[in-house]
C-alpha cells in the first residue's frame, strides 16, 4: 500500500539533512583548525581531507575564514569568505592570494602562506 508523504514530513526530513550537513561542516572545520593550531603565521588546510576545493585559513591557529575554488567560463578564481560574517571579500587568482586577502582584512602579516596536506594552487 502506498502512503503519500505529507509536506510536513518532507520538511522535517530536509531540516534533518541540513542539520547533519551543518554538523559535518563544523566538525571538519574544527579538525582542520586542530591541524593549523601549532602552525605559526598564515596557513591553510583543506576543509575536507583530500579535497582542496575549500581551504580553512588561520593565522596563529585562529580561524580567519575559508577560500574556495570556483571555475566559470574556463577561468579559476579563489573566493575569500570571512569567518565571522560569511561575507565574500572577493576573488583572487590563487589560493595563497585569497588567504593573504583574509589576513589583510584581519590586520595580520601576510607575506608567507603555509599550505598543509600538499595542496597547491
Amino acid at each position: 500500500m502506498f502512503i503519500p508523504e505529507s509536506d510536513s514530513a518532507i520538511d522535517v526530513i530536509r531540516e534533518a539533512e541540513r542539520t547533519v550537513i551543518n554538523a559535518k561542516w563544523h566538525w571538519c572545520e574544527a579538525r582542520a583548525l586542530e591541524q593549523l593550531a601549532a602552525q605559526p603565521g598564515l596557513a591553510c588546510s583543506p576543509l575536507f581531507p583530500g579535497h582542496p576545493v575549500i581551504q580553512v585559513v588561520a593565522y596563529d591557529g585562529q580561524l580567519l575564514g575559508r577560500v574556495r575554488r570556483h571555475t566559470a567560463d574556463g577561468v579559476t578564481r579563489w573566493i575569500t569568505v570571512h569567518a565571522d560574517t560569511a561575507h565574500e571579500l572577493g576573488a583572487r587568482r590563487s589560493m595563497r592570494a585569497a588567504a593573504r586577502t583574509l589576513a589583510r582584512a584581519a590586520g595580520k602579516p601576510h607575506h608567507r602562506v603555509i599550505v598543509h596536506a600538499g595542496i597547491g594552487d
